[in-house]
């Protein structure tokens, strides 16, 4: 099931989500040590391109592609971004075409064989595939109750994550199997501050939420008056920022000729 494929979906996810994937990028640039930029680039499961348009820097032409035309529709920067409807283990563009390509919080939705076979046959020799993850860790500055109240209220209790895979085998001898050698992960943090609004936008963006909604379990009104109430132990007023963590790890995988 696609938690993102529904118009309201996409909205939550343009409204919510927070925009520090320029982060990440500079991890990655540093990492390949990109002195010039790349020819092309393509991010999968682009969603409304905050992961997208952070290519832009890095690459003269930024591809970007969806299997939900409704994130597709929402995306950002689509005069400088060429946008495409497409699976992840199925993209429209021709046999080593780019010479980097990203997911970013997307590759747990995925066929992961299938994905790097075809990841394997769109780069060019000794192209990069990065992926990495942006992950709502719980913790709040100066709160450790928050992520009680993240794990075991919101997670646990009301609105357990719909299941992704977790488990794949990323050992360097499984995914040389697959073309590719790897790296170790880079893992680091990315702090954003939230008013209550912001963070209520925040959890409204998550595939838990969007699944409970599709479900007909109950509505983004519903979760959102839910949210403003339970919030409200964490922020005194509607003007009150806390500082979040989310993690983030990044996994370089380069094509093996």
């Amino acid at each position: 099931m696609n938690y993102f494929s529904s118009q309201l979906a996409a909205e939550k996810y343009a409204a919510g989500r927070p925009d520090f994937h320029a982060n990440t990028i500079n991890y990655v640039k540093d990492f390949l040590k990109l002195e010039n930029k790349l020819d092309k680039a393509l991010d999968i499961a682009c969603g409304t391109g905050l992961s997208t348009k952070a290519l832009l820097p890095i690459a003269k032409e930024v591809y970007g592609t969806d299997l939900s035309a409704e994130m597709v529709n929402a995306a950002h920067k689509k005069d400088k971004i060429n946008y495409a409807i497409a699976r992840a283990e199925q993209q429209p563009f021709a046999d080593g075409t780019f010479d980097l390509i990203t997911v970013s919080s997307g590759v747990h939705w995925f066929n992961i064989d299938s994905f790097l076979v075809e990841a394997n046959r769109l780069l060019k020799n000794e192209g990069w595939l990065v992926i990495y993850e942006n992950f709502f860790s719980g913790d709040m500055e100066e709160r450790e109750d928050f992520k009680t109240w993240v794990n075991e209220v919101y997670y646990k209790q009301s609105f357990p994550s719909p299941p992704r895979n977790k488990n794949y085998d990323w050992s360097p001898e499984n995914v040389y199997a697959l073309g590719f050698t790897i790296q170790i992960p880079q893992n680091f943090k990315n702090a954003v501050d939230f008013n209550k609004q912001q963070l209520i936008n925040y959890f409204l963006s998550q595939s838990n939420i969007s699944a409970a909604v599709e479900s007909d379990k109950t509505t983004y009104d519903e979760v959102e008056e839910w949210l403003d109430n339970e919030l409200s132990q964490f922020f005194n007023d509607s003007k009150v920022t806390c500082t979040c963590y989310y993690g983030n790890w990044i996994k370089y995988l380069q094509k093996v000729n």
